[in-house]
């Protein structure tokens, strides 16, 4: 259904459905992808699961699109969910623009990510990508202002937090959630990429040295590098195994569409130990997309051993084919840690989610602070109870 890649046979690892929606997401159509896509809507028997695996992969209005320019069959929900993505994205953009208006009036520098920025840089729309919340980066001394700004405009914490364990939360965690409770809208406030214990870290002040600009309805808004954007985007894809066909789409898209210094962006990747998290997203993105990228970048993906085994374990995972309970936790930890890029990285995100404490256990029970050691023995504690409770 798809045009040819460095790993064709790999798709066979999907479900017929998966196989539609990704046909439905290609840039340039072949004529294969048309007469695939009228096939299968020959042979659709569960309309609702199809709408539900193109929410979920987050790309409903890209396959909408696509069925409505091939004059295609489509269901009233479809338009209807379509729409309402829309409107929604319009409402969040408008809403994103109001939050950077009032931090640049406060003096606060922020970097916007993901969301409505990503959607126009890589589609050239803002309502042709799914997205749920704002993302916006601070620096971290500014968190507490933009936390006691953003309850100006009417937003509340997510989760509330006892002093201990904001304090905590701040130190664990790299991100702080609000919701406005009239309009809807969720606020991500970032103060750093990734958790400050993950195996693998991005120099972010190279962020705020170099920032691009993305105009969003008249309005300049400011945003990480092209190189660190796309690192990021790959970055966070691996942390979650790319769950989504979206995250790939986005990768693929910013490829074609954008100016890329392609030697800056390996230099970046070695220097943080991520040159399989790059090349698995490209690769992931050529073998859906047929992204071209530069010829030495395709001989780096080409000796990579890890990019295939990992990708048939993620085109699996989007059919359902994996495991459950203690099983498919031990596969999918098993293929995060072919991630890494080391012994050292494997054993700190092993220590990160079976020993280390989170805030769950500091909430499980409030231990006198001498006592915090004992954390260390509660995480696996209740991570043993949980997964024999589920089997």
């Amino acid at each position: 259904m798809t045009k040819k890649s460095n790993n064709p046979l790999s798709l066979e690892l999907t479900s017929k459905e998966i196989r539609f929606l990704i046909a439905c997401c290609q840039t340039n159509l072949s004529r294969e992808d048309i007469q695939a896509i009228h096939s299968y809507q020959l042979t659709i028997t569960n309309y609702q699961s199809l709408i539900t695996a193109a929410t979920q992969h987050g790309i409903l209005p890209l396959v909408y699109k696509t069925l409505k320019s091939l004059n295609a069959e489509i269901l009233t929900e479809l338009k209807t969910l379509y729409m309402s993505i829309s409107q929604r994205n319009m409402l969040m953009s408008a809403e994103l623009i109001r939050i950077m208006k009032l931090l640049k009036k406060n003096n606060i520098e922020a970097l916007v990510f993901k969301g409505p920025v990503l959607s126009q840089m890589a589609y050239g729309d803002i309502t042709l990508r799914q997205y749920v919340d704002l993302d916006v980066l601070v620096r971290k001394e500014d968190i507490h202002r933009v936390d006691s700004l953003l309850k100006e405009l009417g937003y509340k914490r997510v989760i509330k937090l006892t002093e201990n364990q904001e304090k905590l939360w701040l130190i664990l965690k790299h991100d702080m959630s609000f919701y406005h409770p009239q309009n809807g809208i969720y606020f991500e406030m970032h103060w750093s990429l990734l958790d400050e214990d993950y195996p693998i870290q991005m120099n972010q002040q190279v962020l705020w040295e170099d920032p691009q600009t993305v105009n969003i309805n008249g309005n300049e808004i400011q945003t990480f590098p092209m190189e660190e954007l796309l690192l990021y985007l790959c970055i966070h894809g691996s942390t979650h195994l790319w769950e989504r066909i979206e995250w790939i789409k986005d990768i693929d898209l910013l490829i074609r569409t954008q100016t890329i210094d392609w030697e800056k962006l390996v230099h970046k990747a070695e220097h943080s130990n991520v040159e399989t998290i790059l090349y698995l997203g490209i690769y992931l993105t050529n073998t859906l997309f047929s992204t071209e990228v530069p010829s030495n970048i395709k001989e780096r993906i080409s000796h990579n051993k890890k990019l295939t085994v990992l990708s048939d374990y993620i085109f699996k995972s989007w059919s359902g084919d994996h495991a459950n309970g203690i099983k498919g936790t031990l596969q999918r930890t098993h293929t995060m840690l072919r991630l890494f890029p080391d012994t050292k990285a494997r054993l700190a995100y092993l220590h990160k989610i079976l020993i280390k404490p989170t805030l769950n256990e500091y909430d499980y029970v409030d231990l006198p602070k001498r006592m915090y050691w004992a954390y260390y023995f509660i995480r696996p504690y209740l991570l043993l109870k949980k997964y024999v409770s589920s089997n």
